[in-house]
């Protein structure tokens, strides 16, 4: 898969550019503090007929050669987190920026299962780095499981298929954001609520979800303007907080308001579940 391989492209062209980075810096911190200090290594001095040896700088103070490690290494490893994160995204905007979310679940289907042999010489190798990516992959296909309204089969994932460790936060946040869809397809306040307290610092940020909590304890009109004032970060949020809208505001009569957020979500929204859903809606007529 083309994809797949260019992402595993960029992983070890990022490796390899790591390292680069920290022994060229460890060089040339080393050549700046050799400009205050003198010369790094023991070296013979003659001066006036007498020839003796110096030690320099890297054996008198040696914490500086320590500290020269440290910083370069800081260096690679912010550099090194840097590129990951802009090679995740480069997936992930897949859904949050093009709303294709039946591209990325194809995507991150194949992407807990690839090893990219075709990359690494290196069976082994290409192995421990699969291994190491697959997180990535395991919470992009559940993320693209819940746009393409798979949430049962998303649910049963986490359960059965999740192969990454459960302790970290992705999980448990995804966790929760799927009984979250439970509680609100039951109607259930309570739990939602609670399902909602439970959840890390994204959940608790999430406009989407406190909507929600609105509208199940019957403040409908602050959900409608929750969504109304909120400023969506990319379109995927755009395009769920027009879907919600489009509903929100038809529940409560306005019919012809819910009808442009309606026709916002049918435009944008790509291969989403939502658009979809509007479809669908606008075939029975809940529009008119």
């Amino acid at each position: 898969m083309t994809e797949l391989t260019t992402y595993y492209q960029n992983v070890k062209r990022a490796v390899r550019q790591n390292l680069t980075l920290y022994f060229a810096a460890i060089i040339v911190l080393m050549m700046l503090t050799s400009v205050l200090l003198g010369p790094p290594f023991s070296r013979t001095v003659t001066t006036a007929g007498f020839t003796y040896r110096v030690d320099g700088w890297f054996w008198e103070k040696n914490w500086l050669m320590y500290l020269i490690i440290l910083v370069s290494g800081l260096l690679a490893v912010i550099r090194g987190g840097a590129a990951g994160v802009k090679n995740f995204k480069a997936l992930r905007n897949i859904l949050y920026m093009d709303c294709d979310a039946k591209r990325l679940l194809r995507i991150a289907d194949e992407g807990t299962r690839y090893v990219p042999y075709d990359v690494y010489k290196n069976q082994k190798q290409a192995r421990n780095v699969a291994g190491r990516q697959r997180r990535f992959f395991e919470q992009l296909y559940v993320e693209a499981l819940l746009a393409c309204g798979q949430v049962d089969v998303a649910d049963l994932y986490m359960k059965n298929g999740w192969r990454s460790k459960r302790n970290a936060l992705i999980y448990r946040q995804l966790s929760l954001n799927i009984q979250a869809h439970y509680a609100y397809q039951d109607q259930d306040a309570v739990r939602y609520r609670s399902i909602l307290e439970q959840g890390g610092r994204l959940l608790k940020r999430s406009t989407a979800l406190w909507a929600r909590l609105d509208w199940l304890e019957g403040r409908q009109e602050q959900a409608v303007k929750r969504l109304q004032t909120a400023q969506p970060r990319v379109p995927y949020e755009q395009v769920m907080f027009a879907g919600m809208l489009s509903t929100y505001l038809r529940e409560i009569g306005q019919v012809e308001e819910a009808r442009e957020y309606a026709d916002y979500v049918i435009e944008h929204g790509g291969t989403l579940a939502l658009r979809e859903t509007v479809m669908e809606d606008y075939l029975r007529e809940k529009y008119l």
